[in-house]
This record gives C-alpha cells, structure tokens and sequence, in this order.
C-alpha cells in the first residue's frame, strides 16, 4: 500500500482509524458483523491529496465529495468525481484517487467492513467497472458522515462501536435513497410529487382520480403516473391508499369513531370495501385491530388495553 499525501495535511481536517485488534474482536459481535465503519475522516478544500493502493485497501472505501472535483483511475479508466458524487472503490480493488489541481474536493469519507456490503454495493449499482454515483445534496446527509466520525471519535468500548455502526447503517440507508431519488429526476421534478402527496394527504375523504392529481402539478395523466411510481415506487392510487390506511390505523387506535365513520372519513362508499382493503394490507379486519391496539383510555375496570408504542 502506497499514501501520497501532503505531509502536514489539511486545515479541518478530522481522522479516525479503528485499531485493528479492536476491529477483529468487533467483527465477532453479531451487532457489528453486518456492516461497520473500520475508518473515517473529512478532509476539507483537500488540495494535493492523493492516494495510491497497488493492491487496494482490504475495506470498501465510500468519498463522498461535497464539494469541488477530484479523479480515481480504476480498473485501467480514469473516472472524475464532482460534487454530490459518491466515489465507492470495492475492497481489494487497486485504484488511485486524488483531488482536482484547481478544484480540489472537499470529501467525508469512511471505509467499511461487513457481511452486508456485497449487498449494499450491489443495490447501490457500483463496481470497479461503475464506481460514481450522483446523489442529490443534503445538508442531513453531510450531518450522517459527522455522526459516523464523532461515533468512533468517542471510544471504542462495545457500546460505543454499536453506536457506531448503526450510525453508519442509517447512513448507507440514506446514501441508499439519496441515490434512487437522484435518478427520479431535478429537484423540481420530485418537489411537484411532493406537492401532489401533500395534497392527497390533504383530501384523504374526496375521490381523488390520477387526472385531478396529474392537473395539480402540470404533467399528463401518463407522464404523472410515471414519474410518481418512480418517485414513490407506488401507482398514484396505491399510494393514495397506503396514506389512507395509515390515517385508518391512527382513527382505530386513538379514537372511539364507528368504523363505518373512518370509513366515510376516508373516502370509502361502503364499510364492507374499507374493512377489506384493510384487510389485505394488514391481515386483520378493522375491528381485530382496534382490540390489539387500541391505545385510548379505558375505564378504571382493572382492565388494561394492549398498546403499541
């Protein structure tokens, strides 16, 4: 393993190396095994930092640039990195990176071990042949990297290596969804989809039909339907429906309202359709429900109602 580094590093910059021994015990635990951070770091404005592995690194390594422009030549092509783009470079997979000579990046980076990467790369769609992803910038998801360094920053005693790891899970969940809603398309795309749930949420009890939705925001009827299922991964009416059965837990649960009123409440012509669309996405009817979880009061009997909390 070769480093080409500037030696007094740079100003901000942050690191945080697991020791090995510690590592080896960690993988044992089965809390940990599934995904863990082995390093992290942030290097800021990172001018003249380069890397070089002959044979690669043992971990996945993740460099997310926030900003400027940076390279990594792998499997014999050469790949630019701008910003909102995540570099990954597969474990044992030679490489050489570095940042751009006039705009060099701005990076959070961290490597990771763990029985569950094959499965994080493969949703990721990222190989030597394929490895930058364009992902949407979030200030939430620069304030992930942070957590993940401070995590290991605290220690490495089994609590805080736990902590540490879920840290970095919620990350990859969230690189995860950062990169399915990049491909959905511009920002002005996915805030239209947001604008017509949020209405839906809104006239939960109305008979909304596609056309009225598609109207709100502009688009055809076809076009709608299909930027929505991207975005959501959900047909405009299914989703209707899953915001419908949601509203319909919250009645059942915390109110004394008939069933036959939540079902009118929500948009149903007859009880008999409600109770069996509710039904299909629960397994239980309504009424099965309301009695393993109900959560309002009940009267000082001695009897005591199954929460879900």
């Amino acid at each position: 393993m070769k480093w080409r580094q500037k030696h007094e590093g740079f100003r901000g910059q942050r690191i945080v190396v697991v020791p090995r021994p510690v590592l080896e015990r960690a993988l044992r635990d089965p809390l940990l095994k599934g995904v863990f951070p082995t390093d992290a770091g942030y290097y800021p404005k990172a001018k003249g930092h380069t890397c070089a592995r002959e044979k690669g690194a043992p971990e996945t390594i993740f460099i997310y640039c926030a900003e400027g422009d940076g390279w990594c030549d792998i499997g014999g092509r050469r790949h630019n990195v701008s910003a909102n783009q995540l570099l990954v470079v597969p474990a044992s997979t030679p490489h050489v990176y570095g940042a751009a000579k006039r705009t060099p990046w701005t990076i959070h980076w961290f490597h990771a071990v763990g029985a569950n990467m094959p499965f994080y790369l493969a949703r990721l769609g990222v190989a030597k042949e394929k490895p930058v992803v364009s992902l949407a910038g979030d200030v939430y998801l620069f304030s992930l990297f942070e957590e993940v360094v401070e995590a290991l920053e605290h220690g490495f005693t089994p609590s805080h290596l736990i902590y540490a790891a879920h840290a970095l899970t919620h990350l990859m969940g969230s690189i995860l969804r950062h990169r399915e809603e990049y491909g959905y398309g511009t920002p002005s795309v996915r805030e239209q989809i947001s604008r017509s749930v949020e209405f839906m949420r809104g006239h939960l009890g109305e008979p909304l039909k596609v056309a009225t939705l598609a109207a709100l925001v502009n688009f055809s009827r076809s076009h709608y339907t299909t930027l929505f299922r991207r975005v959501t991964g959900y047909a405009p009416l299914s989703y209707l429906n899953h915001l419908r059965m949601q509203r319909a837990v919250q009645l059942l649960n915390s109110t004394d309202l008939p069933i036959k009123q939540i079902s009118d409440q929500l948009g149903f012509s007859e009880q008999f359709y409600f109770s069996r669309a509710f039904s299909k996405m629960h397994n239980h009817s309504p009424s099965e429900h309301r009695r393993r979880y109900s959560t309002k009061s009940l009267p000082a009997t001695g009897q005591k109602s199954m929460r879900r909390v």
